[in-house]
This record gives structure tokens, sequence and C-alpha cells, in this order.
């Protein structure tokens, strides 16, 4: 043996640590990682700490010797609440600073140590601080035992535990040395002093590799994790996607249901009017051949007729029909006037008038059928409200304001309004104050302007009525 085989094995000591810390520097580059951060900074200090021990005879002792014995125990320290974060799994990572007291306190007493034994360096505070290095271990054992029972695969925590172990076993023989005398010495070159040194340097380097190997592991287990969660997620987005389809298609029949016996009726009035023309036409022309003038007016309000009554089936073809999911530029007077067409029926059967006031050069991004769809919920859901009271003058007012980009469409009764405290809860799924309300058609008309990026909300005006207000990007 020479007199350099422990500091030997010190500086190998320091250089391995530092090495671990640029490894683990590099695998956790850009991550806010404390617990990475936290085992770096523990290999940093072990590094600093054995290096400068080795050349203590030139340094005053209260740096080489108090100070890195300090640096030492606040590494352990460290060590231990790295592996404390690994488990915790709160959002916020806080160190216990309380823990800062040991380091603290071990450079009290070995100052103290070496005021009584004439400023050098005693095997008193050699076993002075290798006991604390022992106790500091034996919190990293704790946290490793207690840690490792929040993850399925323990396998490195009881390695991790288990290198801990021996560390502590190791650092408490080396007390036992100093106390009976055999080597009070740190850089003594006896056999057993110089195993216990080299077992030390190796299950210290060996648990930073192990921790570097359960942090890729973790990191590994993770990223499965995730993928297995995005595959689950996926699916979910799917069946969510078909729930919201299948409820359009409800919805879209339901309304359209709705409309059916009024529509039924705005169609036959045209149709009956042609039949009375028709029939009229038929007995002038028996009685008076000549009178082209009463027959071209006969045949023009037929015309007319039949017109009207086309566009209604046109409109309601339209708003049934699914086969067109594109999103295009859509005239909002133009779209709003078709649906008003199609809704008309009903709101001469409740004696409600309807009012438009939206400038004829508006555009939107919408599906066109979607969006009719919106305004039929809307239109139904006044129409619902108002058939409730017992006003004389029963109004809508649909309105369309742009501003910048924006365009700003409000829809509003002169109702009862909604109930005070339900302006945000009528738009969820399965909500309603209908007696026969499904919860569908605001949940769904919300979820749809979502979708084209604007949005829906929803309050009472000041004369009491409700107030729907639609805000989409102008095309």
């Amino acid at each position: 043996m020479t007199p350099f085989t422990v500091q030997t094995l010190f500086l190998l000591y320091s250089a391995i640590s530092f090495l671990s810390a640029i490894l683990i520097g590099v695998l956790f580059w850009g991550k806010k990682d404390f617990s990475a951060n936290l085992w770096l900074w523990a290999c940093l200090l072990t590094s600093i700490a054995t290096a400068v021990t080795v050349f203590r005879s030139d340094i005053p002792p209260m740096i080489s010797f108090s100070l890195m014995v300090s640096f030492e125990t606040l590494s352990v320290v460290f060590l231990g609440e790295s592996l404390r974060q690994l488990g915790d799994n709160s959002s916020k990572t806080r160190f216990n600073k309380l823990l800062l007291i040991i380091p603290v306190a071990l450079f009290a007493i070995v100052e103290i140590e070496r005021s009584t034994g004439n400023g050098f360096v005693t095997p008193m505070m050699s076993a002075t601080a290798t006991s604390f290095f022992g106790i500091c271990n034996l919190f990293c054992l704790y946290q490793a035992v207690i840690v490792r029972k929040k993850f399925t695969n323990r396998f490195f925590f009881n390695f991790l535990a288990t290198t801990f172990g021996i560390v502590i076993f190791l650092y408490f023989l080396r007390v036992i040395n100093v106390a009976i005398g055999y080597s009070g010495y740190t850089f003594d070159i006896k056999i057993l002093n110089v195993i216990i040194w080299f077992l030390l340097v190796l299950f210290g380097s060996v648990r930073n590799l192990a921790y570097i190997v359960l942090r890729l592991h973790l990191g590994f287990a993770e990223y499965k994790h995730l993928n297995n969660m995005n595959l689950k997620l996926s699916n979910v987005l799917e069946d969510r996607n078909e729930m919201i389809l299948s409820l359009e298609r409800l919805n879209r029949s339901a309304s359209l249901n709705a409309l059916a016996s009024t529509i039924s009726h705005e169609i036959n009035q045209p149709l009956g009017a042609s039949r009375l023309n028709a029939q009229f036409a038929e007995m002038k022309l028996e009685s008076d051949p000549s009178n082209v003038r009463l027959l071209k007016e006969l045949v023009k309000n037929i015309l007319e007729d039949i017109d009207r009554a086309s566009n209604i089936v046109k409109n309601l073809s339209r708003l049934s029909s699914n086969q067109n999911n594109n999103i295009s530029s859509v005239n909002l007077a133009e779209s709003i006037n078709q649906v008003i067409e199609i809704s008309k029926g009903k709101l001469r059967s409740s004696k409600t008038t309807i009012n438009l006031d939206c400038a004829s050069h508006y555009q939107i991004n919408v599906n066109i059928s979607e969006w009719q769809q919106v305004l039929i919920n809307l239109i139904n859901n006044a129409i619902d409200a108002l058939d409730e009271t017992d006003i004389d003058h029963k109004k809508i007012e649909i309105s369309a304001k742009q501003g910048g980009k924006t365009i700003k469409i409000s829809i509003q009764d002169n109702g009862h309004g909604i109930v005070a405290g339900q302006e945000y809860k009528i738009f969820d799924l399965m909500f309603s104050n209908k007696e026969a309300g499904s919860g569908i058609g605001l949940w769904l008309s919300k979820n749809i302007i979502n979708r084209f990026g604007g949005e829906i909300t929803a309050h009472n005006t000041i004369d009491g009525g409700a107030c729907f207000v639609i805000e989409l990007p102008s095309a």
C-alpha cells in the first residue's frame, strides 16, 4: 500500500460524482424536475467535498474539514429529499428547510471539537462526521422504503435501500474503528480502513448509477403510461364525437317534429290556394276564354303559391339533410330568413311576431345545416316560452351587429325570462326547465357554436325577457 491509496480513492469518487452530476444534467436538461435537481446538487457537493478533503493539509481546517464534512452531510440530505420528491404527487415542490439544521449542527460541533484539539483534525472529529454521515444515510434509507410503496415496480427502490443500508453499516464500522483506536486518521493506510473507504466509494458510485437507471425506467414507464392514456383518450373522444353526432340527429329530428304540424299547414295553404285558382281558371276557360288578362293573373298566383310551397320543402330538406358537413361562408341574413320562413306556421299559431335586423352583406363561416339547427332551437325555445305567458303582443327580435372581426347575433323575446341563477346551467347537458324537454338543445347549440370558434351566452333583458347572444367570427 502507498500513502496515497485513500486519497486516490477520494479523487476517484470525486470524479465519478462529478460525472454523475453531468449525466443527470444532460438527461434532465430543460425539465423542471426537482428530484433530479436535488440529486445533481448532491453529486456536485460530494465531488467538491471529497476533492477538497484530499488537499486539506494545504487548506485551513475550518474550510477543508469542517466545511467539507458539512457539504457531504448536506449532499446526503439532498439525496433523501430527492427520493421523497419522487413520491410526492403534489404540484408544489418544497424542500424541507429544517433538514439544513443537520449540516449546520455538524459544522458547529466539529469546530468546537477542533478548538479543544488545538486547531487540528482529531479522531473525535472524524468519528463525529462519520456518525452524521451514517445518520443522514439512515434518513435516505427511510425515504427509499417509504417511497417504494407508491410504485408498482419496486426493484430499483429496494436496490437503493439496500445500498444505503450497506453504506450505513460501513460508516458505523468506521466509527467503531476510530473508537477502538484502530485508525483515527481518515487517510490511514491500514488494510481495514482502506477496504471500508473502497467499499464506500464503490457503493456511493453504484447508488448514483442506480438512481439514473431508476429515473430512466420511470421515464419509459411514464411514456408507456402516457401512450396508453392517449389511446384511451382517443377512444373516448371518438365515442364522444359519435354521441354528439347522435344527439345532433336526435335534436334535429325533435326540432323538425315540433315544426311538422305547422309546416304541413304552411304547405297546405299555398297548395289549397293553387287548387282554388286552378279550379277558377278552369271555370273561366269554359265561360269566358277570351279574358286572357284574368287567366294570366290566375296562372301567376298559382306559380307563386307553388314557389312558396317549394321553398318551404327546400328549406326543410336542407335542415333535415346531414350529407354536407363542410364549413363555408354563409350569408347571415339569408340563413336566418330561411329558418324564419320554416317557422312561420308555428309563429302564426302562437300569435308571435318575429323581426330581423341584419345587414345583407354579413358573412359567417359555419356549416349551414348545423347553424340553422341552432337557430331553430333558439326560436322554438322562445316560442315555447312565450306560449307560457298571457301577454298580448308576443314578439321575438333578432339583430346582428358587426364589431371588428366578430359578428354578434342577439335573439331575444319578451317572455318570462330565465330563472335567476340558471343563466349558465341551461347550457348543461340534460338540463331543462320544460316538462317534456330533453335537455339536449341548448347544450348542443353551445357545442356547435364553440366548434365554429364562437361563444353563446344567455341573460335576461331589462324588460324581463330572455336574450341569447351568439358571437361568431365574420368571414
